[in-house]
């Protein structure tokens, strides 16, 4: 099981990492009082509870029981669509927390001047850590051929989180250096508002990506990353029962399990045109055994249609 295990460890570590961020941010946060940060520190505690719940998984989906003889890899896109439509809701609750200030001071002029205190160097050091645990991801994820819907969902959340962190960086510091008396004397106040803005309209297409991708695999679209695709079928042709011709490959992927159907053509070279039943099971166990090397956990069905 060592593409569970390289998954399980990159979980683990970008917990930790996340962890160190919430306390930080936390803090930053009671200093500030800044609804951006609040968002920050929001999002990165989503990942962490995600992220025990994504561990524990990692462990579970792949056991096989009597009632189980699949496993319950379906879990892995079910984390997937949940984590996606909390960040959404988060996303959502904090734009509309953040335009009751602006809404305030627009129509009342009651507000708050802005208070920055130690944001910049928290989003600088929190940047960095996102875009390291990100690389990270991506590098462990490739290593299994991206086979992970968990890590793929870890990626676009740690992605998220540093855009969110370089946003609130990049506006601490012009609100800092706007001097006052000028016609942007607004921002002072109201500043918080459009950081929050432009931080939900530039990442909000992420989890949008990741619910779309994690519904696929929940009920069972046809894979469509056309890498795994080629190697399949390069693979497919390789192994094909004496008799047969291919037509075809259709792949299915819940979490880490893909689910190979090869559609075949032609006739037996026995009389009536019977298909030799021992070479088409040693064909299929020989095409799972050479696709394991790659995908982890492979079911392949030729399918004559």
């Amino acid at each position: 099981m060592q593409h569970k295990r390289i998954e399980r460890k990159a979980l683990v570590v970008g917990l930790v990492v996340n962890i160190l961020m919430v306390a930080a941010g936390t803090i930053v946060f009671f200093i500030t009082g800044l609804k951006a940060m609040f968002l920050d520190t929001a999002y990165t505690t989503i990942s962490v509870m995600s992220g025990l719940v994504a561990i524990v998984l990692s462990s579970h989906t792949v056991r096989v029981t009597e009632r189980y003889p699949n496993g319950r890899f379906a879990l892995e896109p079910i984390y997937a669509i949940c984590k996606a439509v909390f960040t959404l809701s988060l996303l959502i609750f904090s734009l509309v927390d953040a335009a009751q200030v602006a809404y305030d001071y627009f129509v009342y002029g009651q507000g708050e001047r802005t208070a920055f205190g130690p944001v910049v160097v928290y989003e600088v050091l929190t940047v960095l850590s996102c875009l390291g645990l990100w690389l990270y991801y991506r590098r462990k994820n490739h290593s299994i051929r991206g086979s992970s819907t968990m890590l793929v969902a870890e990626e676009n959340s740690t992605l998220i989180d540093g855009a969110i962190s370089a946003g609130i960086g990049v506006a601490a510091i012009v609100l800092v250096l706007l001097p006052d008396g000028t016609p942007f004397d607004f921002l002072h106040y109201t500043g918080d508002f459009f950081v929050t803005a432009m931080i939900v309209a530039a990442v909000i297409r992420e989890p949008l990506s990741v619910l779309h991708d994690a519904y696929v695999e929940l009920v069972g679209g046809v894979h469509e990353d056309d890498t795994t695709n080629a190697f399949v079928e390069e693979i497919a042709q390789r192994h094909l029962p004496r008799g047969t011709e291919y037509d075809r490959t259709l792949i299915f992927k819940t979490g880490m399990n893909y689910t190979v159907d090869v559609y075949l053509t032609g006739e037996g070279p026995g009389p009536g045109g019977v298909i030799d039943l021992d070479d088409l099971l040693a064909r299929k166990r020989a095409l799972e055994a050479e696709l394991k090397r790659k995908l982890h956990i492979v079911d392949v069905d030729f399918v004559f249609d």
